[in-house]
């Protein structure tokens, strides 16, 4: 079972990718929310191919936390698993959150635009990540370099990762035929959220689903340190894992982190 959650994950990503090379050519970060509009309304299967790298995206992040979820209830590593295969596994599960976050601020309405906000917020506010803040954030194009790290460096990255972790980068036409089919079947049943125009007022904007506890705890005036910290505990324990012997101690704290972070997304303490 845990072999067929990998493949299938692994078919995802590459629905994905694919998916998303096609619209990359009708989008342009300096007219970002324009280049949305006309994906979806003006080109042939624009409409599509952005439901279909939006769906694909989404249930690869929900097979990754599956697959990780599988691999936790096991009683034992496989042998085979070295330290530096799980270290990449982890890696790549960063990667993937990423490359989520971005690819929501590129849909370039006020959405978006609020989450890059709330990320710029983290980076700035914070004198050990402050530095690297010129890496997300340009001054001549809102979401130039939020568009470079999505089509290049990240994807590039999570397929390192990836290889590293599964020492094979192919994947089996049924796999695949089969992570195009989960993603369709969303897309029939399940719509993307709305584009939001800039000039729009609204009350409230809900971000990524991953990323809400992030925004409402710097809604209620955490520090940006406190929330490093909290997302830090799940990939400290994720790789604790591999090395400790207390494996179900591991497993407690990471329950209990998942449960109080989904508290905090959902309720908003």
């Amino acid at each position: 079972m845990s072999k067929i959650i990998s493949f299938v994950t692994l078919g995802l990503f590459f629905v994905a990718i694919l998916s998303g090379f096609v619209i990359l050519f009708a989008y342009h970060p300096s007219k970002a929310f324009e280049s949305v509009q006309k994906i979806e309304f003006l080109i042939p299967f624009g409409l599509f191919f952005r439901r279909m790298h939006y769906f694909s995206s989404e249930a690869l992040t929900f097979f990754v936390l599956f697959h990780v979820a599988t691999e936790l209830s096991k009683k034992k590593i496989k042998k085979r698993v070295d330290s530096f295969s799980w270290n990449y596994a982890v890696i790549g599960f960063i990667l993937i959150i990423i490359l989520m976050f971005s690819g929501f601020v590129l849909k370039g309405d006020l959405s978006g635009n609020a989450a890059a906000q709330v990320a710029f917020t983290l980076i700035k506010d914070n004198s050990i990540s402050k530095p690297f803040l010129p890496l997300f954030q340009d001054n001549m194009v809102f979401y130039y370099k939020f568009y470079i790290w999505h089509i290049l460096f990240l994807p590039l990255f999570l397929a390192y990762a990836i290889y590293k972790h599964i020492k094979f980068f192919h994947i089996k036409a049924l796999y695949f035929s089969i992570a195009m089919g989960i993603s369709i079947m969303l897309m029939m049943i399940f719509t993307m959220p709305k584009d939001i125009p800039l000039t729009v007022n609204v009350k409230k904007l809900d971000g990524p689903w991953f990323f809400q506890g992030v925004a409402n705890l710097l809604l209620k005036s955490f520090s940006p340190l406190f929330i490093y910290f909290v997302l830090f505990i799940p990939i400290f324990l994720l790789v604790l894992y591999y090395y400790t012997k207390q494996k179900s101690i591991v497993k407690i704290l990471l329950l209990i982190w998942f449960l109080i972070y989904s508290y905090i997304s959902v309720f908003n303490l």
